[in-house]
């Protein structure tokens, strides 16, 4: 039995206007305290998919995690700051058991591999999460518009509709670590491919393509309409670049980075990508710019000469065009190609000699 008359007096304010919502949250087995704690934050209606997203109760300050790891809170703090987190200060609990838990994670790998390439890790770690989570909110808020308090107006409907949605996350949590694993398989095997013994230098292709006059287009489409251009230019990227054998790196607002071993994986891609039906569907135009070569691989992205050059030749090439380097066009043997033509490139000191590969692989 709820007993409306303590909780007021403890600080829940208009608690018989709310009893559905303190009733839905006492059926959950919410206590008393933990819904005080709630409403001081201003998140009572919040507090049943809170828990569930938490990753457990906030215990911990980083003071105490850097107690608990034996580390100098500083060490700590940067390795939170690694992940894109912060807090309000190091003496406030914030962190859960689960959380320094992941931090004694990153401490030992420190130990074995260094503290710059485990903070690294980090960062990569939390950049992709944050990716990950703006993708679930903007998609959940889209799709089920009840979990936002100011959509409803209404705190029973909200905590209701969060709950429903929050329970999920763990869900998703599994599904990424199974995913993950797949992936490392599929990243061992890449790189057995490409990787130079005891080096970070790989050698491989690397290729941009980009929608052309995407400016344009966000002046003429709604953002409904824009939105659905880009989740169809990544959806069919990706499955382009993967079905061609190759690896995406990174979407770049309309444009995706890819690598692939060997230069006709690479050019088979950029190909396809140029000609996808979905494209001329949806009447907009693909140009891609390509390069193989050797370059640096770190923290999940790609550096070098061949990235510039890649780079710089999709800003080049015309809509409908695949612009390769000499190099690659050589590796690419009886490929047919127009060109050479000379470019002047941004961070290019001399004109580049550029092919234009013809839609269809010769053969």
């Amino acid at each position: 039995m709820v007993d409306f008359d303590a909780l007021e007096a403890a600080g829940i304010v208009d608690v018989r206007r709310r009893a559905g919502l303190i009733s839905y949250l006492d059926r959950l087995g919410f206590t008393a305290e933990e819904m005080v704690d709630a409403e001081r934050r201003g998140r009572l209606f919040g507090l049943a998919g809170d828990r569930l997203q938490a990753s457990g109760p906030a215990i911990h300050s980083l003071a105490s995690a850097a107690d608990e790891l034996g580390l100098p809170v500083a060490e700590v703090e940067r390795a939170w700051a690694a992940l894109g987190l912060t807090v309000a200060g190091v003496d406030v609990p914030a962190l859960s058991a689960a959380d320094v838990e992941g931090l004694q994670t990153w401490s030992e790998m420190r130990a074995v591999l260094g503290d710059e390439a485990a903070t690294g890790l980090l960062r990569v770690i939390g950049s992709a999460l944050a990716r990950i989570s703006e993708a679930e909110s903007s998609m959940l808020r889209a799709s089920s518009p009840d979990i936002m308090i100011d959509e409803t107006h209404d705190e029973l409907a909200t905590a209701q509709a969060y709950r429903t949605a929050a329970a999920y996350i763990p869900r998703i949590g599994a599904l990424m670590d199974a995913a993950h694993r797949h992936h490392l398989m599929s990243t061992r095997t890449y790189f057995e491919h490409v990787i130079r013994a005891g080096s970070a230098t790989v050698e491989c292709g690397v290729g941009f393509a980009d929608l052309s006059d995407f400016t344009a287009l966000t002046q003429m489409l709604t953002t409904v309409e824009l939105t659905d251009l880009l989740n169809e230019f990544s959806s069919a990227a990706s499955d382009v670049v993967h079905a061609a054998g190759g690896r995406v790196v990174k979407f770049i607002g309309d444009a995706v980075m890819w690598v692939a071993t060997t230069p006709h994986l690479l050019a088979r891609a950029a190909v396809d990508l140029v000609e996808h039906p979905k494209a001329r569907q949806a009447h907009v135009r693909v140009r891609a710019g390509l390069d193989f070569g050797a370059v640096l691989a770190i923290n999940g992205d790609y550096f070098g000469n061949s990235v510039n050059l890649a780079a710089r030749l999709v800003q080049a090439a015309e809509p409908g065009q695949v612009l390769v380097s000499a190099a690659l066009r050589e590796a690419l043997g009886d490929w047919p190609a127009i060109g050479p033509r000379e470019l002047k490139l941004k961070g290019f000191d001399q004109p580049v000699p550029a092919f234009a590969l013809t839609p269809r692989e010769s053969g």
